[in-house]
């Protein structure tokens, strides 16, 4: 994808608009993303240690397999 083409084209379709709502629309979606703020600020504490443990176990090797995981389910619930 040519993306300065397509960005022209964008423009093109803007300058053309002339339904307001649209216009609307696409002010509010880039005022959105502009104050949009990193996932990571937007969980808890908790939430923030419990994937710090999960990236120190996956350092550490303290990880199973799907085959191990699965294994282990079928024969805890015969599945």
């Amino acid at each position: 994808m040519d993306i300065q083409l397509e960005k022209y084209k964008l423009v093109e379709w803007l300058m053309s608009l002339k339904d307001e709502s649209i216009i609307s629309k696409i002010k509010h979606m880039k005022n959105n993303l502009s104050t949009a703020s990193d996932w990571s600020s937007d969980i808890s504490e908790t939430e923030k240690l419990l994937i710090e443990a999960g990236l120190k176990d996956i350092e550490e090797g303290n990880t199973f397999t799907h085959e191990q995981v699965m294994k282990e389910i079928n024969e805890a619930y015969g599945i």
